[in-house]
């Protein structure tokens, strides 16, 4: 039965003929985190993965990316002796773009689904001619800065009927349980994370970063910052929406105030004016 094991240690240290397996942007940038570990240490294979996002380079293009796999072969100039079969690269295309423009997590989650089923098809092509594959490692995919919670992509690579080797650092890994506690090996703490995602602060393999904190006091602070804004937001609402009525009241005032007096000053014009009718018709002719 496929399953996904879990473990820390040395994620490119992964025996010869092995499938990498991250997730990556469809703009061709393999700039911080993972990515930029992968570029330093493929940097052949980084040409391949921006070739295909720029062939054509086109907005629709980069787009139509988003959900398939790229399958990278050992490069030559990427190995480090000539005795070296070197790792297969699978480029899972879980956002358009990066940074704040990051996919939305649903999209993202989506996206990992369809990359993995495209990435088994490409396996058995190259199945088909002949090629062996090892293992297949992979990194805690989109927990880095994509910024989704671990656990949520793990569900989705558990249902893809693979078997996967997930590798993380073991300084990397910290407080899962938001416990302040490190993990460490030989513990059953990353087994917890699928089914605690929003109480782990969550790290990416090779990202060199914390990317989500959602302890639950953070998550707490979070919700009181919200409901103080919001409350602000009504009361403000309330005392604009009130000096409104204020005014309309006081303009009605004057308008009723400005009519009387245009009534008053319009009756002593009438009564003037037949007091001298009046004065005029009793003069003898």
């Amino acid at each position: 039965m496929p399953r996904i094991t879990e473990s820390t240690g040395d994620f490119f240290a992964a025996p010869q003929n092995s499938v990498l397996i991250h997730a990556c942007n469809c703009r061709g940038v393999w700039g911080s985190g993972v990515a930029l570990e992968f570029k330093k240490r493929y940097r052949q294979a980084f040409e391949v993965y921006h070739e295909e996002c720029h062939t054509p380079s086109s907005e629709f293009h980069q787009k139509s990316l988003l959900g398939t796999a790229l399958l990278i072969p050992p490069q030559d100039e990427d190995l480090t002796t000539t005795a070296d079969e070197g790792h297969w690269i699978a480029c899972l295309f879980t956002s358009v773009d990066y940074g704040k423009k990051v996919s939305s997590e649903l999209v993202i989650l989506e996206s990992t689904k369809k990359a993995m089923a495209d990435l088994q098809k490409k396996m058995k092509f190259w199945k088909a001619k002949g090629q062996e594959f090892g293992d297949l490692w992979a990194v805690r995919i989109n927990s880095g800065k994509f910024g989704v919670p671990w656990g949520r992509t793990k569900r989705i690579l558990e249902q893809c009927g693979m078997d996967i080797k997930v590798v993380a650092p073991a300084s990397k890994v910290i407080d899962v349980m938001g416990e302040g506690k490190q993990a460490s090996k030989g513990t059953s703490d990353t087994d917890k994370i699928a089914d605690a995602p929003e109480q782990a602060t969550l790290l990416d393999s090779a990202n060199g970063g914390p990317v989500m904190e959602r302890t639950s006091r953070d998550t707490n602070n979070i919700s009181k910052k919200r409901k103080e804004r919001k409350e602000a937001s009504t009361l403000h609402e309330s005392q604009a929406s009130d000096k409104v009525s204020e005014d309309r009241v006081k303009s009605s005032k004057r308008r009723k105030e400005k009519k009387h007096d245009s009534s008053k000053d319009e009756s002593r014009l009438r009564k003037k004016a037949k007091g001298k009718t009046l004065e005029s018709s009793s003069e003898p002719i």
